[in-house]
């Protein structure tokens, strides 16, 4: 892969509405190819088996459940449980100081 032109680094600038130096161009320009030149050899790295990819670190595949409905609990019912209510309420202890 050759480096990237200046039009291209402008180009790539343009795009991110950047406003770069001429220096600031010229590193770019050699970041930006490094980074190109990297994925080139991700992409003609050579895989024996497609098996073998690794697309994620578990084999945990289609892991779906059925939704299942309970019935909720009654109002009352949580009332009875709580210390002390409030109106609609449940009140607690402070947790926190000011």
């Amino acid at each position: 892969m050759q480096g990237l032109t200046r039009d291209e680094v402008e180009h790539v600038a343009d795009l991110a509405n950047l406003v770069l130096t001429e220096e600031e161009k010229q590193k770019f320009s050699r970041q930006l190819s490094d980074i190109l030149a990297d994925i080139d050899k991700i992409g003609a790295a050579q895989i024996e088996e497609e098996s073998k990819i690794l697309i994620a670190p578990t084999e945990n595949h289609d892991l779906y459940h059925d939704d299942e409905t309970v019935e909720s609990l009654k109002k009352e019912d949580i009332e009875k449980n709580a210390n002390k209510t409030s109106g609609d309420y449940i009140s607690v202890p402070k947790a926190l100081d000011d």
